[in-house]
């Protein structure tokens, strides 16, 4: 069991403290009249419960925790269906932030030969049941970011909006732990005329 957030923590605190000052100021002021402390609820303890059980991680992301280490990464690359695929090789760190509420993935390679450094804050949201990706690189100033839901053969399927100088549209990246050592991901793009189509392959391997 992780401990409660501190920032959910000190807010609780910082209630109970309002709370309790409320309760034990006195004054010469008569009592109010009933139907002003009928105004004021007691704290809802059903509400409070829910907040506290989607705070605290669970097995999902206990499965991100996992993916901690050091990973080599190789890349297949297109940017339209008629042109040939490029490769390259890069590296990967994955560290668990916050408690194993999230991963940071830090990724270094090239991209038709130009050094290139982007990181991925991956995470799962209890609330919505989906897992949570957000990407930048060092290759633009904005973040991408999708939303994804594990399927019946237990990849994770991400759709987002791609942004960049040809404008937005619609993407998605398929994401398949085959072991604790290897990690497929594909994704897919949206290009006029053409329409959804695949313009990248990555294969990580955990370096041992």
């Amino acid at each position: 069991m992780h401990d409660t957030p501190r920032f959910l923590s000190a807010a609780l605190a910082l209630a109970a403290g309002a709370t309790l000052l409320a309760c034990t100021a006195t004054d010469d002021r008569p009592d109010p009249p009933d139907e002003v402390e009928a105004a004021a609820p007691p704290a809802d303890a059903d509400m409070m419960a829910r907040m506290m059980e989607l705070a605290t991680p669970g097995d999902a992301h206990a499965e991100l925790t996992r993916m901690a280490g050091q990973w080599d990464v190789h890349y297949r690359m297109r940017w339209t269906p008629d042109a040939e695929w490029m490769e390259t090789t890069g590296q990967a760190e994955m560290k668990s932030l916050l408690g194993g509420r999230y991963m940071l993935e830090s990724v270094k390679f090239e991209m038709m030969g130009t050094p290139m450094e982007g990181m991925n804050l991956m995470g799962y949201d209890k609330m919505k049941g989906e897992y949570t990706s957000l990407w930048a690189d060092s290759m633009s100033t904005w973040w991408v970011t999708s939303r994804g839901k594990e399927q019946k053969d237990g990849s994770i399927d991400f759709r987002g909006t791609m942004v960049d100088v040809a404008g937005e549209r619609p993407f998605r990246m398929v994401v398949r732990h085959e072991s604790d050592d290897l990690i497929r991901g594909e994704m897919y793009d949206t290009i006029p005329p053409h329409g959804e189509i695949k313009v990248m392959e990555m294969t990580s391997k955990r370096r041992k």
